[in-house]
């Protein structure tokens, strides 16, 4: 056989590799313990950020979609709803700190490609985890909120919500409180 038979049958080979990387027949979406976390994190969002705002369920679903594409990465799936929950919160308490200021419709904002979305929010948590280095307990209150929803996601249980409502009250996180009640009352109460 020639080098260059060799060599096409050898690019072949890659792009039909390619192919089936391509299908992403592995979405975080389907994943089943997965699912829960990603519809948990868009009942965050949209506790924190579009309490207000009503959508479809076809819009819900698109919704998700783009949230599951946050969780393909080499971290694990609880990890990457606790940074991104943390990340909704630290954006949420952005907008409530001058009036005026507005987050992007969901379609764009969740969007992994829009930079001033919640992708761009990784530098925001990324600073708040270096002044921790410093100050253990600086802005303690959005990674106990994470935390206690992916509890309350994984098990719903009364004795995760008391607890939990307690020590945000204890840390007088009130702002945090409320995202933690609408969060709940959203995962109870719809899809």
């Amino acid at each position: 056989m020639s080098a260059i038979k060799k060599t096409k049958t050898k690019e072949n080979q890659r792009r039909k590799t390619a192919k089936i990387i391509q299908l992403n027949i592995f979405s975080p979406l389907r994943q089943p313990g997965n699912k829960k976390l990603i519809t948990g994190l868009w009942h965050i969002a949209k506790a924190a950020l579009w309490n207000k705002e009503e959508f479809s369920e076809k819009e819900t679903a698109q919704f998700k979609e783009l949230l599951s594409e946050h969780f393909l990465n080499d971290q694990s799936a609880q990890f990457n709803f606790i940074e991104l929950a943390q990340r909704i919160c630290l954006v949420k308490r952005y907008l409530s700190r001058k009036k005026g200021r507005y987050v992007a419709k969901p379609i764009d904002w969740l969007n992994i490609n829009f930079p001033m979305g919640l992708t761009g929010t990784s530098i925001w948590l990324s600073d708040v985890n270096e002044i921790r280095t410093k100050v253990p307990d600086y802005n303690k209150g959005i990674s106990t909120l994470a935390k206690a929803l992916l509890k309350f996601i994984e098990s719903p249980d009364i004795k995760v919500f008391g607890r939990y409502k307690r020590i945000l009250a204890k840390q007088k996180q009130y702002d945090l409180l409320q995202i933690f009640y609408n969060t709940i009352i959203h995962l109870q109460y719809s899809n």
